[in-house]
């Protein structure tokens, strides 16, 4: 879609489209709407799932500046997005940042949102230990080294064990990888710069008034558990379900046990 800012959205969209909306967000940095689908399969016979690359990721429009990536930004186009699709207020999750731009949208929006799924979203400045890898990594992109910039990307949020399990299925490999053959260096120089730039916000979390679900991977070092914590602490009537072992993204992980956390969610708050 064109929006009406001129800016070309992406998405993927699947289960019944006559069924109330849930928003599907992807991680930053790598990363595109076709991590996402997976996690909703179970529910696509009562949700119409809705998974956009947000700008700067997968077929979105690129941008070379870093701040035209900024959740404003993002969160801007989602909402003439979900205009155009006749979608008023559905329930925004993902992971990572797709994670923490659902709770954004959700503190500053909050007549576009019925409820939040919030997997590791950190409305938190980076750590200095990311901030650090990020200086030690930045030459590979600004090389072109797109591939390699990949794998110390996993090995940072996963593990060297999940990298080595992607690389032994090349064709799941090559699938991941292709988002980013799709930039230029100035292009994933401009993403990757505005991720490890952000500065804290979690304090405007203290806005939401939506039912909120946080789920924490127990292994993740960005956010820990105990920010996830601070998360749920912060707004008003928000659980927290920690994953045992889960990584970053335990929606991969541990699948199985995070679509079970959903679907208790769907179900407290009537929804699908």
């Amino acid at each position: 879609m064109v929006l009406p800012s001129g800016v070309r959205l992406h998405w993927r969209e699947a289960g019944d489209p006559q069924r109330p909306a849930v928003v599907w967000i992807h991680g930053g940095s790598v990363e595109d709407s076709s991590f996402m689908v997976g996690d909703l399969e179970p529910f696509f016979g009562r949700i119409r799932g809705l998974f956009p690359d947000t700008r700067g990721h997968g077929l979105s429009q690129k941008f070379e500046r870093a701040e035209d990536l900024t959740y404003p930004k993002k969160a801007g186009d989602l909402m003439l997005w979900l205009d155009g699709l006749a979608v008023v207020a559905p329930v925004w999750g993902g992971a990572s940042m797709g994670a923490a731009l659902s709770l954004w949208v959700a503190a500053h929006r909050p007549e576009r949102v019925r409820a939040v799924i919030s997997i590791s979203g950190p409305p938190f400045a980076p750590i200095e230990a990311d901030q650090r890898w990020w200086k030690a990594h930045r030459a590979l992109v600004v090389a072109g080294r797109f591939q390699e910039y990949f794998d110390a990307n996993v090995r940072l949020r996963l593990g060297e064990a999940e990298l080595a399990r992607l690389k032994a299925r090349p064709e799941r490999y090559a699938a991941a990888v292709r988002p980013l053959e799709q930039h230029t260096v100035t292009s994933l120089l401009a993403v990757l710069d505005e991720t490890y730039a952000r500065e804290e916000w979690l304090a405007e979390c203290a806005r939401i008034r939506c039912p909120v679900l946080v789920v924490a991977g127990s292994q993740d070092h960005f956010p820990t558990v105990e920010m996830s914590r601070r998360v749920v602490a912060t707004i008003p009537g928000a659980r927290l379900h920690v994953v045992a072992g889960g990584s970053h993204f335990p929606n991969r992980s541990h699948r199985a046990e995070v679509q079970s956390a959903i679907a208790e969610f769907f179900a407290e708050i009537g929804f699908g």
